[in-house]
């Protein structure tokens, strides 16, 4: 009887799961439009709502999950979520983005965003594995409120040199064509702000609360559910603004993708330490190292050739090196 129940559950589970990732991308559009839009009436640069809004909108549906998951004290949904976020972009998103154009980036992006992005990963790693972190009893770290505010340091470091770098090569990583630029009227603009916020809340809840009761009844790690079904399916707001981009503007698109990961890393763990220590597992020591040579990897592949881009090749070996980590995952 009790299988039965369990099972019944589970046809509620899944679709509860895909309305909370639903709500949290369609949520993500709106609020971004919004944004956007009353941006543009106050006059606005685009570089400026290029570099803020927009790369900032398409990271709220992981900033409401993992808000949810550190409240609640899901410490392995959390750091994986953060973690595997890092890994889709860089290995899935690059990747099924790549097969259909070209993707580039200036030597900005090149010599110092990846190598901060790579910076902010050892932070991490230097931070969770700190000896004077370390909880005796069940041989786990704890970052601590210090540690969240170390974190945000840097990541404002990180913001304040990307700000004035797009407001100085606005020209470079954006085109003046402004056809296709949309308004909406202040009021409109408003609503859609409103509801999008709403919706990234009640979609993380819906996400959180179901993932957390699909590990509870089948067994299944939070590390997982984090790192590949949470990451995943928060990802898709980010998949669809990339592929949508205009394709003049792919430097932007990756530099964008880049400093979303490293708001990943130190904003959102930061923030996360402030509401609530977090309890950091040693088993994802691992997975930042995979990041670490992600990073690598594609510094290596953008710098190969003179063009500082990545062709359908490239973006290839990246799609197999995604599959190779979704693999490892289920083996794990």
């Amino acid at each position: 009887m009790f299988m039965f129940f369990k099972h019944q559950t589970l046809v509620l589970n899944i679709p509860l799961l895909l309305i909370g990732f639903f709500l949290l991308n369609r949520g993500a559009g709106m609020l971004i439009d919004g944004a956007s839009s009353i941006a543009r009436r106050l006059k606005v640069p685009e570089s400026a709502i290029g570099f803020t809004i927009v790369a900032f909108g398409t990271t709220l549906p992981k900033v409401f999950t993992n808000i949810i998951a550190a409240m609640n004290g899901y410490n392995d949904l959390l750091v994986g979520n953060i973690i595997g976020s890092n890994l889709v972009n860089l290995l899935g998103i690059v990747s099924f983005v790549g097969f259909s154009r070209v993707i580039r980036v200036n030597r900005y992006t090149l010599l110092i965003g990846i190598p901060f992005s790579i910076l902010s990963i050892v932070l991490v790693y230097i931070l969770s594995n700190n000896a004077v972190n370390l909880v005796s009893y069940d041989n786990a770290y704890i970052l601590s409120k210090i540690d969240g505010i170390i974190m945000l340091v840097f990541f404002i470091i990180f913001m304040t040199y990307g700000y004035f770098n797009a407001k100085k090569n606005h020209n470079i990583w954006f085109r003046g064509d402004t056809s296709e630029i949309q308004y909406y009227n202040i009021f409109f603009s408003i609503i859609l702000f409103i509801v999008g916020i709403l919706a990234l809340y009640a979609g993380a809840i819906l996400c959180v609360d179901n993932l957390i009761d699909l590990s509870r009844k089948y067994d299944i790690s939070q590390r997982f559910l984090g790192q590949f079904v949470l990451s995943v399916g928060g990802s898709i707001v980010m998949f669809w603004w990339t592929k949508n981009f205009k394709t003049n503007q792919t430097k932007f698109e990756f530099s964008t993708l880049l400093g979303t990961n490293i708001l990943y890393v130190l904003a959102i763990f930061g923030i996360c330490a402030i509401i609530q220590p977090i309890v950091f597992n040693p088993k994802f020591n691992f997975d930042l190292f995979l990041v670490i040579i992600t990073n690598v990897i594609l510094m290596f592949l953008f710098a190969l050739g003179r063009k500082l881009s990545l062709n359908k090749w490239k973006c290839q070996i990246l799609f197999i090196l995604f599959l190779a980590y979704v693999i490892y995952l289920f083996v794990r």
